[in-house]
């Protein structure tokens, strides 16, 4: 049933739990997973399948980019990545205005928590037009929420992320280690290859274990153990809730409550992860399960509903734009569109809305060198980036188009060529179409490469390691 619209709202709090592929929530309708993966135990997902029962639910949004810093840039943007200025794994800056941008000429005080501060940080121009910037400060954020009269805010965790479930010791303690002493016990005394990179500023102690982690995850996947390592995802996905998530969700309702504050709460992914011969994550992967993310959106007047067409994340920004009567350019500014008249049942989802996703990374021996240097202070220099592959998704078919893939343990980028079309099925799950050479769909991705430019590179400059000092690094 239709609501009727009492905005504006005094808090608008987004969620973003990264990593977060669509179907890891029991409560989505069109699963991709149960069609791949076999003996699998579901997560318990109580506290989103509620969340979406209680307001609008999209389990079918396109991602613009399978990794955190173009992801993000292009949700709170409402622009794809070669338009905001922010489209590689690791360079340029968001130059584009996001919803913090919008929210503060509105008055509105902007808060930012994140996870991961290497990634949604000031390096790459996460904080510009941020009041309040916190690094995995649950309390923190919803004290600085709740001490504005009204705000634009985020949260991202970045828990769901490998390793899956615990972030980090702060937040896994010793089920954390528990866990990486359990699967390294498994491994060979050598190994050709450890990933090394890291989103947030780390211990010794906590490093050393990300690194293990990390080598035990790409010995599954080497030894072609995907079924075990999607177990080991959702169970991850499982805990995070059950330790962490939870708790800091009812915190934030009922202060909001008790404050007769209201908010309008949105829930989304920036990616999700999958498995299989081809990937080993996200960051490089074209795969629909790493593409595809929940969103939810709830407040007094949306009308609760499942939204199953397919949307993009380009849609989320002019959206909550819309819902909080924050005013926002009418056009000419977002590639997305709202769907603020959905959210309050005004309006029926039309039809599967086209989709475009790319995916730029770089050597990971240069990126860990990269990241090494800017960790201890150094201007770090260029960081060379290269077109993985890119998809384009057109009514019930998408094309995807492989320029250049990793190697097995990550160790180095070969090129190739590799296209394909393929085409949902009534439970929209993609199937290959081999008499299909997907020609419309190719000259979207070229159509859209015009627009690229170069991005400016990361400085990493006194006023950044200043910043990050005040935040208790040493850098």
């Amino acid at each position: 049933m239709p609501v009727e619209s009492n905005a504006p709202y005094d808090h608008v709090v987004l969620i973003s739990i990264d990593t977060m592929r669509s179907d890891a929530l029991a409560c989505n309708p069109i699963p991709l997973w149960p069609h791949k993966y076999h003996d699998i135990r579901p997560a318990r997902t109580t506290v989103l399948d509620e969340l979406a029962a209680s307001g609008a639910y999209f389990p079918n949004v396109i991602s613009a980019a399978p990794y955190t810093a173009a992801a993000h840039g292009a949700i709170f943007s409402g622009q794809y990545p070669l338009h905001n200025g922010l489209h590689e794994f690791y360079n340029g800056s968001l130059r584009a205005p996001s919803v913090f941008t919008y929210g503060r000429r509105a008055g509105r005080d902007t808060v930012l928590k994140t996870d991961f501060p290497i990634i949604l940080g000031p390096q790459l121009g996460f904080t510009r037009d941020i009041d309040t910037y916190l690094v995995e400060e649950d309390d923190a954020f919803i004290d600085a929420v709740l001490a504005r009269d009204s705000t634009v805010s985020c949260a991202h965790f970045g828990a769901v992320h490998a390793p899956y479930g615990f972030h980090n010791l702060a937040f896994g303690g010793d089920a954390y280690r528990e866990k990486v002493a359990e699967l390294t016990a498994e491994l060979p005394p050598s190994l050709p290859f450890s990933d090394l990179l890291v989103e947030s500023y780390r211990s010794p102690e906590d490093t050393e274990l990300l690194v293990n982690y990390k080598r035990a995850i790409a010995y599954l996947h080497a030894e072609g153990q995907y079924d075990r390592l999607f177990q080991i995802y959702l169970d991850g996905v499982q805990h995070f809730l059950e330790t962490r998530f939870t708790a800091f969700l009812d915190r934030l309702r009922e202060r909001m409550a008790a404050a007769g504050r209201r908010m309008l709460l949105v829930l989304f992914a920036d990616h999700g992860e999958e498995f299989d011969e081809r990937t080993n994550g996200h960051f490089n992967s074209m795969a629909e399960a790493v593409l595809r993310v929940p969103l939810i959106i709830v407040g007094d007047d949306v009308a609760p509903g499942v939204h199953t067409n397919r949307i993009r994340t380009v849609d989320i920004a002019p959206t909550v734009l819309e819902l909080a009567g924050i005013p926002a350019p009418a056009t000419g500014v977002f590639d997305g569109r709202s769907l603020a008249s959905v959210a309050r049942g005004t309006q029926k989802l039309q039809g599967d809305a086209p989709a475009l996703a790319e995916a730029y990374t770089s050597e990971l021996n240069e990126f860990v060198a990269y990241q090494q240097r800017q960790l201890t202070g150094q201007q770090p220099g260029a960081l060379r980036h290269y077109l993985i592959g890119h998809a384009a998704y057109q009514d019930d078919r998408r094309v995807v188009r492989l320029t250049r893939q990793y190697s097995e343990w990550f160790q180095n980028i070969r090129p190739t060529e590799a296209s394909w079309v393929e085409k949902f099925d009534e439970s929209s799950v993609p199937r290959p179409v081999p008499d299909d050479d997907g020609a419309d769909l190719l000259a979207t991705l070229d159509d859209y490469r015009t627009a690229l430019r170069e991005p400016d590179q990361v400085s990493f400059t006194d006023e950044i390691r200043g910043q990050l000092r005040a935040l208790g690094y040493s850098v």
